[in-house]
Order: C-alpha cells, then structure tokens, then sequence
C-alpha cells in the first residue's frame, strides 16, 4: 500500500485511509469521463462541425453547473454531503449515455447533452471538497488530492489518446465492426459510441466515491438548519467582511474571466487555422496538459500546504502565460505543444488551489462551504459569459484569434505580478483547526 503521509507527519486514520482508497478507485475510473469533458469543444468542432457560437455555448455549459453550486454549498451546510455527490454525478452519466442516439450532423444536440454532463459534473464542487476537508487532516490535505488526481490525469491522458487515435483511424478496426455486425462507422459516429461508455465507467466510479463514510461535523443542539435566506446573508456577509478572500477572488475574476475567453478559441484556431487532426486535439487539450499535471501535483500539492494561496497562485500564473504567447505567436500546430506543456506544468498547482485555495481562509470548518460556494459561483458567472466574449471579439478582430491570445498573456502575466506583491501583507499559511472530532456522525449514500 502506498504511504499516505510525508515523513515526520502524523499518518491517516482509518477514515482518511479508507477516503484515499476509496477515492483513488473512483479517479481510476472517471478517468475516460474527465478526457471527454476536456474534449469536449474540440469534438464538437471537429466530429460534428460545430460553428463558433455552438462550440462557445459547449464551453460555457458548466457555468450553470458551477452557479447552481450555491444550492449544493447551501444544502452541504445543513445535510450529508455525499447524496449531493452521487445524484449529480449519476446524472451527468444519464447525459453521457444519451449521446449514443444522436446523427453526428446534429451538432446542436451533441452540444446540449455534453453541456449538461458538464453542468451536473461541476455543481459537485462544494460537496466534494467538503468531504476533503472534513476526512483529512489540513497539513496532509493538498498532497493527498494531489496524488490521486495525479493519477487521475495520468489516466485521461492516455485514455484520450487512445480515443484519438482510433478516431484518426490509425488502426484498422474493420475486423472487430464485421464482428459486432456493424459497417465502418464516420469519426463522428464512433464519437456517439465511445461517450456513453465513457459515462458508464464514470458512473461506476461514483458509486465507489458514494461508499465514502464522511466525518460530519458534530451538530450544534442550538443550531438549526437555516433558510436559504439566511445562507444568501452568510454569502454576502463572507464577501464584505474577509478583504483577503475577496480580494484573491477578484483576481481570479481578472485572470480567470480572460483564460476562460480562450477555451473555445483555441479549439477553433488549431482547426480552423493550423488544421489539427484527433490527435493534435487530443494532444493540447488532454495529454500535454494533464501529463504535466499528474508529473507535478504532488509537489504543488505539498506547496498548497505550506503557502498562502494568492502568493502561489502568481508564480504559478507566470507560468501559466507562456501558454497564451504561444498561442499569439505559433505559426504551426507544433508549437502549440511546448505552450501546452506549461500550461500543465501551471494547472498542476492551479487545479489544487482552484479546489483548496478558499479552505484558506475558511477559518471555522462549518463555513468552508460558503467559501467553496461563492467561489465555484463566481466561476460560474465567468463561464457564462467568458466564452461568448471571446467568440466576440474574434470577430472585431477580422476573423483571427491571435490578438486575443496575446492580450490574455499580458492580463494573466500582470495579475501575477500584482497577486505576488499584494501577497506579502497575508499572514503566513496557518492550519485551521479540523472539525470536531468526538463521537463522529459517520454517513454515506
């Protein structure tokens, strides 16, 4: 069995060990389902010939899914929060499976089903964090989630290769379609196969998260459960008075808002511009960034643990703009690949501090779901509209997507500088204590 703990540290207990088993199994198999919601806008472009505006409205899809994270932060205040773990993710199957009856000329339908898997995927945000919080100890806490995502997007990597390649008909598959009884099918139509197994297997992998027994807090006999009201009073009452939460978020508004502007843009220049096959998709969007970051999480992991949040974030963003020059500058889709690679390398930390960095400032454990919630929210409402800008001023821009990528460079390149600066007045990284701990309520789905 792997070590759990770095040495001179205390180790797991047997919920933390049997939280890390049982979530590692549950990476393992959602896997394939994470390389396809990467994938997703690049299938629509390239298998369904989606038009700009269908290939932004994919990317935004989990906007409604990160907004309708207050409702699951309200709920995982008051309740278990395991149920509001399995349902969602359970759904997002239903949505995966469902692709299998589309015509490949439907771009639209494609567009709405992986919107809605995007959308049931991402509202989980809060839940699922809180069972981090609440299960393993905060100085173990970021390393933990790192290596188990690290072999999550291990995974994904390969797995998305593997789809490619197939997809680019690499191999001679004619054999295993006369034995299934079926004629050679278009990339487009072994698209509305392979998604609903990739839903399959993810769903297979909640069901191992949902054995998970949560450490809920103890209840508080004067406490009660609350409206949603009062947990609006607790979000607003959060962002006024806690200058640092709020001020890391309105960086993450600044830097966020222009990353996401390029999501879909980069799907539509590699086609449209630089001619990429399956593979060059599959290659910037999923094994030359999630490679990099499965290689790296566990280091970014153990710095999560030590450093304030906004100060990692800005090297990290330093990092992270290369990738947007790239992007403004490459002439051919080989040069993509050394952008993408640093963006791995950046997102390997980024991605933890994106799940983690509010348990920052969360100082009392029952309030880490407001923290997550308005976090995940204001996401959300960046997702919503990011996506659509950037399809706008592609247009102002005569059609070209360059100039975009190169004022993303200098936004994301600015506030990183301005992140690690503003930094130094935050108190040095201290853990907050755990839940309490005497006579757990011990609960699963």
């Amino acid at each position: 069995m792997p070590r759990t703990a770095p040495r001179n540290l205390p180790p797991l207990d047997d919920v933390g060990r049997s939280t890390l088993r049982l979530d590692l199994t549950a990476s393992v198999l959602g896997a394939a389902t994470q390389a396809i919601l990467e994938l997703g806008p690049a299938l629509a472009k390239k298998g369904f010939n989606a038009t700009d505006f269908e290939v932004a409205l994919l990317a935004s899809g989990q906007s409604a899914g990160l907004v309708l994270s207050f409702f699951i932060a309200h709920l995982a205040m008051h309740g278990r929060k395991m149920p509001l773990v399995f349902w969602p993710e359970t759904l997002r199957a239903v949505f995966l499976v469902a692709i299998v009856a589309l015509n490949p000329a439907f771009a639209m339908g494609f567009v709405l089903c992986h919107a809605a898997a995007q959308v049931f995927h991402h509202m989980t945000v809060p839940a699922r964090v809180a069972v981090y919080g609440l299960n393993y100890p905060p100085e173990l806490r970021g390393e933990i989630v790192g290596r188990n995502r690290r072999i999550l997007y291990l995974i994904a990597a390969g797995v998305s290769v593997a789809i490619s390649s197939v997809l680019d008909q690499w191999f001679d598959l004619s054999w295993f379609y006369r034995l299934i009884g079926v004629d050679s099918p278009s990339p487009g139509k072994l698209v509305t196969w392979i998604l609903p197994l990739t839903g399959i297997l993810g769903f297979a992998g909640t069901v191992f998260f949902a054995r998970i027994h949560v450490r809920e807090p103890v209840a508080n006999p004067g406490a009660h459960a609350g409206s949603f009201l009062r947990t609006l009073q607790q979000f607003f009452r959060v962002w006024w008075e806690d200058r640092d939460f709020r001020r890391y978020e309105n960086f993450y508004l600044i830097f966020g808002f222009a990353n996401i502007m390029t999501i879909a843009l980069t799907q539509i220049h590699a086609v449209d511009r630089l001619h990429a096959s399956y593979f060059d998709l599959a290659m910037i969007n999923v094994a030359l960034i999630q490679a990099p970051m499965a290689l790296t999480m566990a280091f970014w992991g153990r710095l999560v643990d030590r450093h304030s949040p906004a100060r990692l974030r800005g090297y990290i963003n330093l990092i992270f703009s290369i990738d947007f020059l790239v992007l403004a500058l490459a002439p051919t889709i080989g040069w993509i690949y050394a952008g993408r690679i640093c963006r791995g390398v950046a997102l390997g930390g980024g991605t933890l501090l994106w799940m983690l960095g509010a348990l920052y400032y969360a100082r009392i454990p029952e309030r880490v779901p407001i923290y997550l919630g308005i976090h995940t929210v204001l996401t959300g409402f960046r997702w919503a509209l990011a996506p659509f800008v950037g399809i706008w001023l592609k247009a102002l821009f005569h059609d070209d997507a360059r100039p975009i990528f190169f004022i993303t460079f200098v936004i994301v390149a600015g506030s990183a500088l301005l992140m690690i600066r503003q930094s130094r007045n935050e108190p040095p990284r201290q853990h907050p204590p755990g839940p309490p701990m005497p006579a757990p309520r011990m609960t699963g789905s």
